[in-house]
Parts: C-alpha cells; structure tokens; sequence
C-alpha cells in the first residue's frame, strides 16, 4: 500500500488531506495509529478518520463507490484486464463528461482539482518527510492503558513497565518530547507521574519503513472487537 500510494502521489499530487477508514491499514482502537497512517503523517498528510460504522460521514465517496459499480458491472467482467478497462472509462465519464452541476461536468465545475495536490517526488522523500510531525500529533493524544497484573501495560505491541504497585489500575499515556527524543509518559488518572521510557520505535527510519508497531495480523475466521467510540478522541 504505501508503494501504491507513492505511486499516486507521483502522478497526482501530495494532498493537505486524507479521509481514510477507522481500520486497518488506516486506523486503530485506543492504540496508536497504524504504521502506515505514521508515515502519512510525517510527509505532512493530515488524517481524518471515519467513525466506526459511520457511513454517512463519508456520504460523498459511498455513493460515487455505488454508482460506480452500478456503471461498470464488475460481475460481467472477463478477467481483472477488462474491470481495470471499465473502471479506467467510466471514471473519465463521470469526472470529464457527465453533466453533473447546473449541465457542467465535474472537471468544469471544479477546475483546481485538475491540478492537483503538492508536488512529489519519491526520490526527494526522506529528505522531505519529517518524524517532528508525527511526534507533534502524538503529543496532542492520550491513550488508557489497563496496567497487567504484572505491572505492565502494551502500546503498539511493545511492553512498558509501570510497577506491580499500579496492577491492573487504568493509566494515561502521552508522548513528550525533550532534547534527547521523543519518550512515554505514563501517569495515574490524577496525573501523578509514574514512569517515563523512551520510544525508539518513533524514530524516523523505522516510521518510514513501517517498522514500528509490529502488529500481527489476526487468524482468519477470528472476529474482532468493534467498538463504537471515536478511538482518538482525547
């Protein structure tokens, strides 16, 4: 995915924005955000994150994704060749030819999209994308953490010790930035300061190579929790 998005980026444009989906590759829950999203972040994309079944805040690209499958028919295919073929026409209609708003087509209408985003070049990347950023929007964050009866608690699948005194006590995790990096910050829920860690999962090389978290995909057939609240909300 991020192969392809640099290939996008090339051809169209680094966007200010992205909406993307509250899972993954995009999203997470009460965690810190996909590798992925990291990355984005540090080449100066901001993220909006859909709601968890949440639609119609997406309304706009939910029903282009319907009538854009109700033109093609993906189902009377021949084989993948002829869906890219399909998809690669009715694209240009609906963006260049249909008259959409008061009988202009949408590229007449809005004209600036056609320009496209930021200028980008994928061999100018590490030297335009910045960790500073990422740190910058974790620093805004605060995740809950339940301490585990042996006094430790997870974040992004890396084990941070609080102290058997804190087992199973709910605690507030924040990332702070000093001189000599970017480090945790874990307090009780009266912000009394427990214990600090650096984080060197945070630095840039392993947020560019999406070498962070370690996440596992989980087994196939397993069901995953769904939770219904905004998992960035402070």
């Amino acid at each position: 995915m991020q192969a392809v998005l640099r290939r996008w980026f090339a051809v169209w444009g680094l966007p200010h924005q992205l909406r993307v989906d509250n899972g993954a590759p995009w999203g997470g829950w009460n965690d810190l955000p996909p590798d992925l999203a990291l990355w984005l972040l540090g080449r100066g994309i901001a993220l909006v994150w859909n709601r968890p079944r949440h639609k119609q805040g997406n309304a706009v690209i939910e029903r282009g994704h319907g009538v854009c499958q109700a033109w093609v028919e993906p189902h009377t295919c021949a084989d993948a060749g002829e869906l890219q073929r399909r998809l690669d026409y009715f694209t240009t209609v609906q963006r260049e030819r249909y008259p959409a708003i008061a009988g202009q087509s949408r590229v007449v209408a809005f004209p600036a999209l056609a320009a496209g985003g930021r200028p980008y070049d994928p061999h100018r990347e590490a030297r335009q994308w910045d960790a500073r950023r990422v740190w910058a929007w974790l620093g805004t964050q605060s995740c809950v953490r339940q301490v585990d009866k042996v006094g430790r608690i997870s974040l992004a699948n890396h084990p941070l010790g609080v102290g058997r005194a804190w087992a199973r006590q709910a605690v507030t995790v924040r990332l702070v930035v000093a001189d000599h990096g970017p480090h945790w910050v874990i307090r009780d829920t009266q912000g009394t300061l427990l214990r600090q860690h650096p984080a060197p999962e945070l630095s840039g090389a392993r947020i560019r190579t999406l070498a962070v978290s370690r996440r596992v995909r989980p087994p196939r057939g397993k069901p995953r929790a769904h939770p219904g609240a905004d998992p960035y909300a402070r």
